[in-house]
């Protein structure tokens, strides 16, 4: 207790579980991260980072919940509980990072504010599978939050035991939520068992553990008895151990049954700093002191020692033979009551460990510290390379922000931004054209850059400056089936897809002379055609924010696609992928009218043409597009 308010209360013990603490957290994050780039160097470090601080928020906050029925079952653990509002803020403030790292990638730098694109770009609040999960996250964060700044005892004194008590427990509301916003969000995107089955053995042991305290502190507090209608049997006495406590349920209230000094005295059980269990505490310097935060009363009168003024009711004791009986009318909070006197004194010993953060603790119990420190380590490592390694492999496209390039072509709008460039010639000289999609910085499309360049022109050849994607896998072994794969794909065009993000807008395009004549895009018609797929915005699919695709990816999509940049259709032929950007039946733009067909499976009917190595579907999204159940 400290009679003087300070912001933190620090001690040796104090300093140790913090220590201890980050320790873990600095060596969970090198592991996740770690292990991520060295499996996975294709992969958005910013969405490694999203990943790391994520799982580890899960597992922190899994460990706070597991805390305090642990101690309960046993004060072996209390230890552990002391402190815990640090772990909570600590837990907080790994969940904000993962939270601004997702508002920053998924939704910053579009077309509307980030704060309302995390409530608007997913608009399917009517289907649980493709429910928005990320609504659910930041209402967690939001209770997190409350909770974090609320956690000191200023504001315990200011808003009352009770009301702060009741306001904390709405971490499990936040722990629901948080379980929905993964189930419902990055375990659809993953394909790894593992992954479901760490989150469903968490909610098993979290929700075990309540039920097993719950059950242990129900059969504890049973009344066998009573001596009258006033008058309730708590147990025997010899059933409560020197200086120590038994609890007992009256009239609904949890009563705590000292013995000390030959005397007993009882108390409500509940301590009015956090509403600790007072019968789990013990007499020191003859005061009750709460085995939670070492809040301490006197048990006669129920009163905090000078000059604090907390006050617990008290209750009257009557001992009949060696039965101890409580009055079931609780008397008002610091009343004084006479101690009933043992006839003889008891040669009980003390042979049990009481731990109170601030007060000097016996060598074992910091063996027991040191030893769950280091079980904390060791599981913390472990849970860091099963998450890390247990991610899908990524696609290996990439757009390298660290490479400007310049690639001369023909630039046209129709039917969407683009750059056509000749990519080498067949065995008659004649020259092989590919096609790159373009798109303007951040979120947004490069219909208005284009426009400018071409100053009314269908076409125009060009010199551009910008940001190439690329595929950076390699064979290192040219007979490699693996390679012969990526070899097939890439004379299918699967991987002769590109998109380019314009590095300055217009005055990244220079107008220069073309080595042929102008040519106007080749399209060949495909005729009508049925495709089933998913719709992606091509820039972060195809290396600016890889994986950009499935549910997580949703949002980020949404923002791109409303921002103007082309959607495309990503499906399979022969279990090849292929893309195909979408328009409306005369040729226009139909991004807005899309949007709630992002990032779900969808069956698409329209008239489908090649253009160089880019698919163009035309469609009636009014009749044509539709959710299904798979792809």
């Amino acid at each position: 207790m400290s009679a003087s308010y300070q912001p933190v209360l620090w001690n040796k013990f104090k300093k140790q579980y913090d220590f201890i603490l980050w320790a873990a957290i600095i060596l969970y994050l090198f592991i996740f991260t770690g292990l991520s780039v060295y499996l996975y160097p294709s992969q958005n470090i910013n969405t490694t980072l999203i990943r790391a601080f994520g799982t580890l928020a899960i597992v922190l906050l899994h460990g706070i919940l597991i805390i305090g029925p642990l101690s309960r079952i046993s004060n072996k653990f209390l230890p552990i509980l002391y402190n815990r509002r640090h772990l909570g803020v600590s837990m907080f403030l790994i969940a904000g990072t993962h939270s601004l790292l997702c508002i920053l990638q998924f939704h910053a730098n579009g077309n509307i504010n980030p704060l309302l694109s995390i409530f608007t770009s997913n608009q399917h609040y009517d289907s649980f599978i493709y429910f928005p999960f990320q609504t659910l996250g930041f209402a967690a964060l939001i209770i997190l939050a409350v909770m974090a700044f609320t956690s000191h005892d200023f504001w315990l004194h200011f808003l009352g035991p009770k009301f702060w008590k009741l306001m904390h427990m709405l971490v499990y509301v936040a722990y629901g939520l948080i379980i929905l916003h993964v189930a419902l969000g990055i375990i659809q995107f993953e394909k790894s068992p593992i992954l479901v089955g760490l989150l469903s053995s968490g909610l098993i042991v979290v929700a075990s553990l309540h039920l097993w305290a719950g059950f242990k502190e129900n059969k504890t507090s049973k009344i066998n008895n009573t001596l009258d209608k006033d008058w309730s049997f708590v147990c025997c006495l010899s059933d409560i151990e020197e200086n120590k406590a038994k609890m007992a349920n009256v009239q609904n209230e949890r009563v705590a049954i000292f013995k000390y000094d030959g005397k007993l005295s009882a108390v409500h059980n509940v301590c009015k700093h956090q509403m600790g269990p007072l019968g789990e505490g013990k007499i020191i310097d003859g005061c009750i002191t709460c085995p939670w935060h070492g809040y301490q009363y006197r048990p006669e009168d129920g009163c905090a020692p000078a000059p604090f003024t907390e006050k617990l009711a008290t209750y009257q004791l009557k001992l009949v033979g060696d039965k101890i009986y409580v009055n079931v009318s609780p008397l008002q909070e610091g009343t004084f009551v006479e101690p009933v006197l043992i006839p003889a004194p008891t040669s009980d010993s003390v042979t049990d460990q009481f731990f109170i953060g601030w007060a000097n603790n016996r060598k074992n119990v910091f063996k027991v510290s040191r030893f769950s420190a280091f079980l904390a380590m060791l599981f913390i490592a472990l849970i860091g390379i099963v998450l890390s390694s247990s991610q899908q492999k990524l696609s290996t496209f990439t757009i390298d922000y660290n490479n400007v390039q310049k690639i001369d072509g023909w630039l046209s709008i129709k039917p969407v931004p683009n750059l056509k460039i000749i990519d080498g010639r067949d065995e008659y000289g004649n020259p092989i054209f590919k096609t790159i999609l373009l798109m303007d910085a951040f979120k947004f499309g490069a219909d208005a850059v284009v426009k400018k360049v071409l100053d009314g022109d269908s076409i125009k050849y060009v010199t551009l400056t910008g940001y190439l994607s690329s595929n950076i896998k390699a064979c290192s072994d040219t007979s490699s089936q693996e390679c012969k794969d990526l070899c097939s794909q890439c004379i299918t065009g699967t991987n002769n897809n590109q998109v380019m993000e314009i590095e300055n807008g217009r005055y990244s395009i220079k107008a220069t002379k073309a080595p042929v004549a102008a040519l106007e895009n080749n399209i060949t018609n495909l005729g009508l055609q049925t495709l089933r797929g998913e719709i992606i915005d091509p820039k972060c699919y195809f290396g600016a924010m890889n994986p950009g695709q499935g549910k997580p990816h949703l949002s980020c999509a949404a923002r791109c696609i409303s921002g103007g940049i082309m959607p495309v259709l990503k499906f399979e032929v022969n279990k090849q992928k292929k893309y195909a950007v979408l328009v409306g039946l005369n040729g226009e733009k139909i991004n807005s009218e899309l949007l709630n067909y992002i990032g779900v499976p969808v069956e698409i009917k329209g008239n489908l043409s090649l253009m160089d190595n880019w698919g163009i579907l035309k469609t009636d999204t009014k009749n044509n597009i539709h959710i299904v159940s798979k792809y």
